[in-house]
């Protein structure tokens, strides 16, 4: 079974395989990789042809240099190595290219019958550029491909030379343009994907800090006017009077009492904040809900929070549960903090193969909790076996003065 501990990353971000332009890069590595292989027997006959005309050295040497790096791009790949595959896919467009450029220190002058192996694959070798270069390293690593095996097989053919090295040169290339300008684009949105994630992370949070700080102003507005002001007016009412030197006095404390105290909730009225989101989002639900201590208060904010997530993760378990699951939601106000689990016995899943794009348990639960000072998260999940969603805040503050009652 799966579980992701509270200081685990989120979801989707704790999966750094899972951003799209790798697994892009990793898809097409596959192709590529499998393309060459799939080629090799394909090709059998020409390469024992070509070998007939050329130094004994080329062929091993054009072979290795041709066909090591994309089994290497390959096992790589599978095994989600990503800087072993790319830098097996840059050498498969290079040693493709040398190799090609090479054949002619090698060959005797004399026609071959086919046609050279090499000459087949130059588009296979301009996909791999295309794997992890930029679009321009790609076209030119395509146009270097293309114009030695397409020159050499023009020469070496017998019956060849009546046709136009040029427009033929130009058609492959324009051909195989076709397929690389869709390489380069598909991982170009890969990108764009990934930096449109990232900017929605962003948002996210920027919208909850900036809740906590309209929050806090409404707090800082209500002293600047109870205290500061009110004081203001009644020096300028009474003068230097005693009544005015106390309450400066207050007013001076509480400014320099440090971070303002949030508006807090009786235990109760948290708890009912709490049932009702959970009733709101399915009305049938049981709910398992407990207060150990009804003198504590607890912060709005925190209640918000805590409340926002529960929500999410029902509404997560009814959506992918599954028709017949059922579920549990438990809800207990300690007397240092607030506890919430919900949790179902259906389809359950793999946290891993979360979507890149699916921001509702990454960020709407499990985000909200973790960005919450004295809040955790947990994850408990596996396919077929459920999903338990654990979350829970711990007044530091109270906890603090529980002990010191309980040493006195």
């Amino acid at each position: 079974m799966a579980t992701l501990p509270p200081t685990a990353a989120q979801v989707t971000q704790g999966r750094h395989d899972q951003a799209a332009e790798i697994r892009i890069e990793r898809l097409f590595s596959i192709f590529v990789g499998a393309g060459y292989l799939g080629y090799i027997p394909l090709l059998a006959g020409a390469i024992a042809a070509t070998a007939e005309h050329t130094a004994g050295w080329w062929t091993p040497f054009a072979l290795t240099l041709t066909f090591g790096p994309p089994v290497v791009l390959l096992v790589a790949a599978l095994t989600h190595h990503r800087t072993i595959s790319t830098w097996a896919a840059r050498a498969a467009a290079v040693g493709y290219i040398v190799a090609a450029a090479t054949f002619g220190l090698a060959w005797d002058g004399q026609p071959v019958p086919g046609y050279l192996w090499f000459y087949a694959i130059p588009g296979v070798a301009a996909l791999a550029a295309a794997i992890t270069l930029s679009s321009r390293w790609a076209l030119s690593a395509m146009v270097a491909a293309v114009i030695p095996a397409n020159v050499y097989q023009h020469f070496a053919r017998e019956d060849s030379f009546t046709d136009n090295v040029l427009v033929i040169t130009l058609f492959s290339i324009s051909f195989i343009l076709l397929f690389l300008a869709a390489a380069i684009v598909a991982v170009r949105t890969g990108r764009v994907l990934d930096a449109t994630r990232a900017n929605t992370y962003a948002e996210a949070a920027a919208a909850a800090a900036a809740d906590a700080r309209r929050s806090q102003r409404s707090h800082i507005d209500a002293l600047l006017h109870d205290w500061v002001i009110s004081t203001m007016l009644a020096a300028g009412r009474q003068g230097n009077s005693e009544s005015v030197r106390r309450q400066a006095t207050v007013t001076l404390g509480k400014l320099d009492a440090g971070p303002i105290a949030l508006t807090r909730l009786p235990a109760a009225t948290a708890m009912a904040q709490l049932r009702s989101g959970v009733l709101e989002v399915d009305l049938a639900q049981h709910i398992d809900a407990r207060v150990e201590d009804d003198g504590i208060a607890l912060p709005a904010d925190v209640v918000d929070v805590i409340d926002a997530a529960v929500c999410e993760a029902v509404r997560n378990s009814i959506l992918h549960a599954g028709p017949g699951a059922s579920r549990t939601v438990s809800l207990h106000i300690t007397g240092h903090g607030i506890d919430a689990v919900v949790a179902d016995d259906g389809a359950g899943f793999a946290p891993g193969d979360v979507p890149p794009h699916r921001l509702g348990l990454a960020v709407s639960v499990l985000g909200r909790l973790r960005a919450l000072p004295g809040g955790t998260a947990e994850l408990i999940t596996a396919p077929g076996e459920g999903t338990t969603v654990a979350l829970s805040w711990t007044d530091d503050d109270q906890r603090t003065r529980a002990h010191e009652r309980a040493a006195r």
